[in-house]
């Protein structure tokens, strides 16, 4: 299912106490129903168990959506439709993709996290990029990405920097040297757009942004159409024109676990090492660095705040589930996907971490939109 269909929204803040009494007092009067009074007179182990198991069985047979913040076809979009049927799977549930696309990724995030936090409702997030919108001041986020209800990131993506086969642009070394500016096509949001900006930057290569792309789809049309020389996107969206030879890689951010990755891109230099090489003040090591961990995270998994711990620690168990089964593996390899999962709570402290530390970039991005 593709096409956008409404999903509950919360009541207003004041509410928001009632609303969880209410949940937990239908979750209590469940379990009781059901053989969960060992809960009362049990262990504390058994009324952890019975919890969990109550939890459990809140999924079985219901219908979750699942929102990719892009079109179909896009980063999220694949991720989502892999780790969909996997995940109905291990909850015993129904789960429906729906693209919400606007904003760079923002729309999406936003009406997933305006949600109802039931469980009944998750996403994937765009962190890099929404906490580079948040050091820059963009407009337009209405979440606070460290309440969000994190299960999981399936991989950390990698990300490349490509040029035209016919570019003056030998390799990445050249343009740190370089006298005469080189033209960026950029879209103006997301991990793309915080590398851009910082790398260029941060590492003095002379530049200009053409920017007036509304996403990665019009971006490479405007690549293909020699409206700039330089592009840095995601691997898995554009793998094809490196593999077409439409594309000339440069550069790349990240880890390259699947095969296919390594072998197109063999001999190209990662920005780490580039970083370890350049001679650059404290300040604009920093940057790059903090750039660095923010293109690490993308394409995670959360709901809105306030899942229940115990729902939110069975969908954590879901996904891990769904990504270590040799099925989704499997599937993944075949669709040129990497995978590589990172725990729900792993991946909340790093999100945290993240947004207290994102202040690096600041002086190499714009304040403002």
């Amino acid at each position: 299912m593709t096409s956008r269909h409404p999903n509950p929204v919360d009541r207003p803040a004041r509410d928001g106490r009632f609303r969880f009494w209410r949940s937990s007092l239908r979750f209590a009067m469940a379990a009781t129903l059901g053989g969960g009074i060992l809960a009362a007179c049990g262990s504390s182990s058994h009324s952890g168990a019975a919890s969990s198991g109550g939890a459990a069985a809140f999924f079985k047979g219901k219908t979750i959506t699942l929102i990719a913040p892009d079109k179909p076809g896009g980063g999220y979009d694949k991720y989502a439709r892999l780790f969909a049927p996997y995940l109905a799977s291990a909850l015993g549930a129904t789960i429906n993709v729906v693209n919400v696309n606007g904003a760079g990724t923002l729309d999406g995030t936003n009406e997933m996290a305006k949600a109802s936090p039931d469980g009944l409702t998750i996403g994937l997030v765009n962190v890099g990029g929404d906490t580079a919108s948040l050091v820059e001041h963009l407009p337009g986020q209405s979440f606070d990405m460290t309440k969000l209800s994190w299960i999981g990131q399936p991989a950390v993506v990698p990300n490349v920097m490509v040029t035209q086969p016919s570019s003056s642009v030998k390799s990445f070394a050249s343009m740190l040297s370089a006298s005469s500016p080189v033209s960026v096509l950029d879209v103006r949001s997301g991990v793309g757009d915080m590398l851009n900006r910082v790398v260029f930057g941060a590492m003095s290569i002379p530049h200009h942004l053409v920017t007036g792309f509304d996403e990665v789809a019009a971006l490479k049309q405007g690549f293909l159409a020699k409206d700039g020389q330089i592009m840095f996107e995601s691997i898995p969206s554009m793998y094809s024109l490196i593999a077409g030879h439409e594309a000339r890689p440069l550069l790349y951010v990240g880890t390259l676990t699947l095969p296919k990755y390594r072998t197109i891109l063999q001999g190209v230099p990662d920005l780490a090492s580039e970083l370890a090489k350049a001679k650059l003040s404290s300040a604009q090591k920093a940057a790059v660095k903090e750039a660095l961990t923010l293109s690490n995270l993308s394409d995670d998994f959360a709901g809105p705040p306030g899942i229940p711990a115990a729902r939110l620690q069975v969908l954590r168990q879901a996904f891990l589930t769904a990504a270590k089964s040799s099925a989704l593996q499997a599937a993944a390899l075949k669709a040129s996907i990497q995978v590589g999962p990172i725990d729900g709570a792993t991946l909340a402290t790093q999100v945290s971490q993240a947004v207290a530390q994102g202040s690096a970039i600041g002086p190499f991005v714009p304040t403002k939109g």
